[in-house]
This record gives structure tokens, sequence and C-alpha cells, in this order.
């Protein structure tokens, strides 16, 4: 997937789902958030939709559960596009949240680090 631009973003429903209910209103602040996960989806190789299966199982009964796996693997992406992004102090953990908010408002938990080792 192509970092794509805000408007490309936009058409996913996942995209549509996180802005909705963030508080992200300002045109500056949706642009940045926009950037960010076009970033991280060009980095891990997913559309908005993937990154949010990619968190979750089958069960044998058809459910669909939370992989512990999945979001390990989502936390340390997270964790090594940050570090990419040679961001440092509250601009890090700002941009991490950022980019967790996406996978929290479509049904993921997610926290910082100390919680899912």
């Amino acid at each position: 997937m192509s970092n794509g631009s805000g408007a490309e973003l936009m058409r996913s429903a996942a995209v549509q789902r996180w802005l909705a209910h963030t508080g992200y209103e300002t045109e500056a602040g949706r642009r940045r958030c926009l950037e960010l996960l076009g970033g991280f989806c060009a980095d891990t190789g997913q559309a908005p939709k993937e990154l949010v299966a990619s968190c979750f199982r089958t069960t044998k009964d058809g459910d669909r559960k939370i992989s512990i796996k999945g979001r390990r693997a989502m936390q340390e992406a997270i964790e090594s596009f940050i570090a990419k992004r040679e961001e440092s102090g509250h601009a890090a953990v700002a941009a991490g949240n950022v980019l967790r908010s996406f996978l929290i408002h479509n049904g993921v938990f997610m926290q910082g680090r100390a919680s899912i080792d």
C-alpha cells in the first residue's frame, strides 16, 4: 500500500469511525493524524482495515477475539515506526498514542508497552 493521501485514507470505514470519535477537530489535527496513519500504513504495507484485522483471530467456533500475538506485533510495529521517525519525548508518545487511538476506536484494546508484556 502506498502512503496515500488523506482523501484516500478517508474512504476507509475504519478511518471514518476513528475520526468521528476522536478529539481531532481542527483541520491541522486531522491532517496530522492522517499523515501519521498514512505513513504507518506505508511502513507496514497494510491498509487501515488490514491493520485492525491483524489484531484479531477467529476461534474454531467462528468467534472473533483479540489476538495477543497480533496486538504485541502491532505495538512493536508502532514502536519501530516511531523510532524511524526519530521522534523522542512527548512527540514520540503523542505519535504512538495517535496510532493506538486508531486501533482502539476500531475495537482493539491497546495500551503502552508495559501493559502487554
